[in-house]
């Protein structure tokens, strides 16, 4: 009887704490977005490439450059040619909430149940 009573609490506070890491990283991604209100800048694309190192394509005056930064300072690498899209129209997959990434992996992980029966 003790055992079952300590499961189901163990299985509550599990769920619990599910739902308490759901709340808290919609919260968290609304509030703690960055998103720059530079009225003639615009960073189109970033990438790490190491601890504190970002590549970053950004749009000046509708000039692209490659910039790179890090803890030493940002600097212009060169100037590219072409026409880049923005993160906001690339689509939907740049941004996501818990519950799409929980729904597509339990969706992945569901399928992969079913398939090896």
């Amino acid at each position: 009887m003790y055992s079952t009573i300590s499961l189901l609490s163990g299985f509550l506070v599990f769920v619990i704490i599910l739902l308490l890491a759901y709340v808290c990283s919609r919260y968290l991604g609304k509030t703690w977005q960055f998103h720059g209100t530079a009225k003639y800048m615009e960073v189109i694309d970033q990438l790490a490439v190491g601890q504190d190192r970002l590549l970053l394509i950004v749009k000046i005056n509708d000039k692209n450059y490659l910039m790179s930064s890090s803890s030493q300072g940002v600097s212009i690498l060169t100037e590219l040619d072409g026409d880049f899209l923005s993160e906001e129209s690339t689509g939907p997959h740049t941004t996501g909430d818990f519950s799409q990434y929980l729904n597509r992996y339990w969706k992945q992980f569901r399928d992969g149940k079913d398939s090896s029966k």
